[in-house]
């Protein structure tokens, strides 16, 4: 089911050069909010499933 063709499959990236620089997320990083509260995020996943 999440098996992915050939057709849709994403390119292969380039290799990198030694000079480029790979960002890297910061150790401290963390989400925003959504803001919702658990009712209704419960309310949100409940529709989706049915």
């Amino acid at each position: 089911m999440n098996q992915t063709s050939i057709a849709t499959a994403p390119a292969a990236m380039k290799p990198r050069e030694r000079g480029d620089v790979v960002a890297r997320p910061d150790n401290n990083w963390k989400p925003y909010p959504c803001l919702l509260t658990r009712r209704e995020v419960e309310a949100i996943i409940a529709e989706q499933l049915g």
